[in-house]
Order: structure tokens, then sequence, then C-alpha cells
């Protein structure tokens, strides 16, 4: 008897110590949480996924030969209300410094004023498609109405470190100047494409061109093809990013192709980094 209750009682024990070393292990495993977005920029959706907010701020120096230096700071925002539909605003769009004025809430030549908007994504997978409708108000100086932008992201992932952005849009200008109270009315497309490429878990760079005509009515005069280089630093937490730095350069009328003489805009270029916070709420 006591020698069947040893066995026993041994192989209990033998059972207990068994259990304990891979319960452990696995609860070790259950205790880290699961990635909410990924951390590399070529894994990352079309969309936020479902309440992760993601405030930003764009610094940025747009150079005019014949104008000069135009220091612009956008504060935007975006929240995933689910994986597929997100809402974004640009809360701030400030002018901080241009020849011969001040801050100004809106931007002459970039973001005229305050916006907001929201996507879908309708397509997922390797190829994912979303459509995004966006509206601003003007608030620069001897300009008043607003403009409605509607576009259809497209991005492709073509490996785990490889992703390419197509994001034709249109955008229609209703506007009027308050000075004469002539029209300011005009139509813009555009089709800007980039690749991206990370080198590194945290670390990307890629470079972006495509097509934009600033005013399809003067379409000839107004046709560029940008040229664009970027890179990008994210770090990482424990459910995703934390932050993203990306420093940015581009001309955004390089090539003027419609036109007979100066067909290249090299002298018009921006320069600046954009910072986005990543909260999981």
């Amino acid at each position: 008897m006591r020698r069947g209750g040893g066995v026993s009682a041994a192989a209990v024990a033998l059972g207990t110590v068994a259990s304990f070393a891979v319960v452990v292990p696995a609860r070790a495993q259950e205790a880290a949480p699961a990635l909410r977005l990924p951390v590399p920029e070529a894994q990352r959706p079309l969309t936020l996924p479902q309440l992760v907010a993601s405030p930003a701020l764009d610094f940025q120096v747009d150079h005019r030969a014949a104008a000069g230096n135009f220091v612009n700071l956008d504060v935007t925002a975006r929240i995933g209300l689910t994986d597929d539909l997100m809402l974004h605003a640009d809360v701030a769009p400030l002018q901080l410094w241009a020849p011969g004025g001040g801050l100004t809430y809106g931007q002459p030549y970039l973001s005229r004023g305050p916006g907001a908007g929201a996507a879908y994504r309708f397509v997922r997978g390797l190829v994912e498609v979303a459509g995004n409708l966006g509206g601003r108000v003007f608030t620069v100086p001897g300009i008043s109405g607003g403009s409605i932008t509607a576009l259809l992201p497209v991005r492709v992932h073509a490996t785990g470190s490889l992703r390419l952005d197509a994001v034709p849009q249109v955008e229609f200008v209703l506007a009027h100047d308050t000075a004469t109270s002539a029209s300011a009315n005009s139509t813009r497309v555009a089709v800007p494409l980039q690749l991206l490429a990370n080198v590194t878990r945290e670390l990307d760079l890629g470079f972006g061109t495509g097509l934009t005509i600033y005013d399809v009515g003067d379409a000839a005069d107004t046709t560029g093809i940008p040229l664009g280089f970027f890179l990008g630093y994210a770090a990482p937490g424990a459910q995703g990013p934390l932050l993203d730095v990306d420093p940015f350069f581009d001309f955004p009328y390089l090539i003027m192709p419609g036109r007979r003489t100066q067909t290249t805009n090299a002298q018009q270029y921006q320069v600046g980094v954009t910072l986005t916070v990543y909260l999981y709420l």
C-alpha cells in the first residue's frame, strides 16, 4: 500500500510540474497584446483600425521663386470608427509666416481653411480600395467659399515590405473674390503615385510622382508632374506604432508638359516633416 501510494504521489507531483511548465509559457504568451496596427508602413491599411486615433502635425516650408518662402503648419486628426470607416479633419491649417504677412488661419497656397471628411474601405486584402469624401471652408483673406474633394485611394501591398499607392482625386472649388465678387470657381484633378519600401521594421523610404492639373479650365498651363522623396521612422509600441517621424522634400510641379516655354519648374519646392501620434483607445 505504501509503495503504491508512493508511486501515485510521485506521478501526481510529476504531472503537476509538467502542467505548470506548459501553462506558464502559454500565459506569458497570452499576456502580450496583439498588434492592432502594423509597425511597418508597407503593411498598414488604408483606414485606421477601430478606436485608434491619430493626431498629427505637418510642418512645411513652401518655396516659390517669385514670391519667396511660406511657412505652414497643419494640425490634423484621424480616428477609426470601425476597421473600414475612418473620420479625418484638418483642425488648424496655419500659415506661420509669409512675405509681407504673419500668422493666418488658412494658407493661401495650400490648405486654404479647415476641413473634415470620411473614408470607407470597401475592398480589403493585398489590394485595398476606399472612397474618401471631404470638404473645406476657406478662411484666407480675399476669398470666400469652400471646396469639396472626392478621392478613390488604392493601395497595393506588393510584399510585406513594399507597397504602391495611387489616389485619383477631383476637387471642386466654389468661391468668389471678396473685393470684386468675381467668381473664383475651378476644378482640380490629381493622381498622385507613391512607392514605399520598408528597409527595416521601423525605417521606410520612397518617392512620389503622378499628375496634377491645378485648374482644368487652364490645363495647358497648370498641368504638372511632381517628384518627391521621403523617409519615415516608426517608434514601435505594444499595440502598434506610437509615433511616426516623416521628413519629405518634393517638387509639386517639376515638369509642365503643356507649356511651350519653361516646361520645368524646379524653382518651386516644398520641404518639411510630419509627426504622427497613435492613441489606442
